[in-house]
């Protein structure tokens, strides 16, 4: 008997549970920073992966560099 090939589940687990984990999480924090009860307007943040992008593009371009300041 030949061995049938791993199924679109098994081959694929770590992702059919990360995907929606992921996407859960980033929801939680975004209901988190919008609810007035629990942060204030003065305290709200980005979500993480927007931070990191706005840090990594800003490097990238060389935006706040010596010669340029950033305006925060």
């Amino acid at each position: 008997m030949s061995k049938q090939p791993p199924s679109f589940f098994s081959r694929n687990l770590v992702a059919i549970v990360m995907v929606p984990s992921l996407i859960g999480i980033h929801l939680g924090w975004s209901y988190m920073q919008n609810n007035r009860k629990l942060v204030s307007e003065a305290e709200q943040m980005e979500l993480p992966p927007v931070k990191l992008a706005k840090f990594v593009w800003n490097k990238v371009t060389s935006i706040g560099g010596p010669e340029n300041p950033p305006s925060n």
